[in-house]
């Protein structure tokens, strides 16, 4: 059984049609009336909550997450870290051994924690350039050693897969630059909860910047469009908008001895609007893709993505951000796919 929460105004048309048409009675999905880090957060609440799990245990069923909750979500993450290394070795770009830089578009930090471990498991790369887009709290702790989430709202932008400021993996990445002082983690994150706020030892920090050899920027969505505009207009290739956020930032920061890998993460087409507006189209509200099929690029257009979003929306189901009501929306699924009925959950 599959249940999904995505933020209700966070995702792009497209993203949504693509969640709320899947088919399947074992599968649940539900819009929530918030953003990223509530529905981050409140997965994680029902995954320690006690009453909850027992109450599915009684009924053999275990909660796991498919977000990089899991640490499962990560394993993926580094083996196409490794592979676009090799890809480059393969066109003799550099020889085996050699180093790379990497810059990756940063939200949740699971993608870039990912090629740090692909790093301790021996691919050389150099520098890890954290990209942001106007949610930009991972660019100042990087620079700074301080977590800081006072006076600081979540920006809607058109990147919104990276519209995060709670990073989940932030914390395994601190837990491995302390060397898995767990007591240390845990209070920078006591502390967050509490004050909304942490700062690094300079030891850390030093051991961030020099050690691990992070950097991080942030770019607006006017360079964002920008970037996709004139990376079409010169090389035919259409980038997505969070593509194109580590595109911006990348192009700041040259290097001469050594290639840059951009970590393209989404396809175009999920971001329509967004990206016809970035190349000075109107878009057009008849067409699903709003005439962006129509544009020549690279990479062509996504046929499967064209094909399942024609199938009829299925589910419709908005909640509150409210954990006693989305605790509901689980029971009840559950009890409908599981043909039991299942009472007895609080939060």
């Amino acid at each position: 059984m599959v249940m999904v929460l995505y933020p209700e105004n966070g995702v792009s048309p497209v993203q949504k049609a693509l969640m709320t048409s899947v088919q399947g009675s074992n599968v649940h999905v539900v819009g929530v009336d918030s953003d990223f880090d509530y529905c981050q957060s409140v997965i994680k609440q029902i995954f320690n909550n006690k009453n909850v799990k027992d109450t599915l245990r009684s009924h053999d069923i275990r909660l796991s997450a498919a977000n990089s909750i899991n640490w499962g979500r990560l394993l993926p993450q580094v083996v196409y870290h490794a592979s676009a290394y090799l890809d480059l070795v393969k066109k003799g770009i550099l020889s085996l051994g050699e180093e790379c830089d990497l810059c990756v578009p940063t939200g949740n930090f699971g993608n870039i924690l990912g090629a740090v471990y692909a790093k301790s498991m021996g691919i050389p790369i150099r520098r890890f350039i954290c990209a942001s887009n106007e949610n930009n709290v991972l660019t100042d702790f990087i620079r700074t050693g301080v977590y800081d989430l006072r006076d600081r709202n979540l920006q809607v932008t058109m990147s919104p897969a990276i519209d995060i400021l709670k990073s989940s993996n932030l914390e395994r990445f601190l837990h491995l630059v302390t060397d898995g002082n767990g007591d240390e983690v845990r209070h920078y994150y006591d502390q967050l909860n509490s004050d909304k706020y942490f700062k690094v030892s300079s030891q850390v920090l030093e051991k961030i910047q020099n050690e691990y050899e992070f950097m991080a920027d942030w770019c607006s969505q006017k360079e964002c469009a920008e970037t996709i505009k004139n990376v079409f207009q010169s090389k035919g290739y259409l980038l997505d908008p969070h593509t194109a956020v580590a595109k911006t930032i990348a192009d700041r920061y040259p290097t001469t001895d050594r290639p840059l890998l951009i970590c393209s993460t989404a396809h175009y087409a999920k971001f329509p609007s967004d990206v016809l507006a970035s190349l000075g189209h109107k878009v057009n509200r008849d067409l699903l893709f709003g005439g962006l099929e129509h544009i020549e690029t690279l990479p062509t257009m996504h046929q499967e993505l064209d094909r399942a979003l024609h199938r009829q929306c299925v589910h419709k189901r908005i909640v509150k951000p409210n954990m006693n009501e989305i605790v509901g929306e689980l029971m009840g699924f559950v009890s409908k796919a599981s043909g039991e009925r299942i009472q007895g959950h609080s939060s």
